[in-house]
């Protein structure tokens, strides 16, 4: 499935970036600062793996049911992340606002750099397309040549 090796990606970018993100928060508020980062990367990283086991699965099986697939992952998403947080907020495991801040900021940037990835290399196919193609095929070797 398509969704699950984006994930894995994702996943694979969240662990080089975590030594960096975590010695930070640790520098700025502690070893608690740094477990509830670590607490967010995870929960992003489970969360997304979910949502691509759930929407591959459907989009293999009924493509029709797909974006009511996608609606309710996004709400069964919403509600487990919701009750993970309580959870461990009523625990008083994590300082929660680093939590937070760290699930969505690591969400949006892994996501936005997975769709920039996504964006470069079809240019780039592209680019290799056109270069490569017969002549006559629209290639940049079809210019003609008007100097005199």
């Amino acid at each position: 499935m398509i969704e699950l090796s984006m994930v894995r990606r994702m996943a694979v970018r969240a662990a080089a970036l975590a030594p960096v993100l975590l010695t930070a928060l640790a520098v700025l508020g502690g070893w608690d600062y740094a477990f509830s980062g670590a607490v967010g990367l995870v929960m992003m990283v489970a969360n997304l793996w979910l949502s691509a086991r759930i929407i591959g699965g459907v989009a293999e099986r009924t493509p029709a049911l797909l974006m009511p697939a996608a609606l309710a992952t996004f709400v069964l998403g919403l509600l487990l992340l919701t009750g993970v947080a309580l959870g461990l907020q009523a625990l008083d495991a994590v300082v929660f606002p680093v939590t937070g801040f760290v699930l969505v900021g690591s969400h949006l940037l892994l996501v936005l750099w997975e769709a920039g990835g996504a964006y470069g290399k079809h240019e780039a196919h592209a680019t290799t397309a056109r270069s490569d193609g017969p002549v006559g095929a629209g290639t940049t070797s079809d210019a003609v040549d008007t100097r005199s």
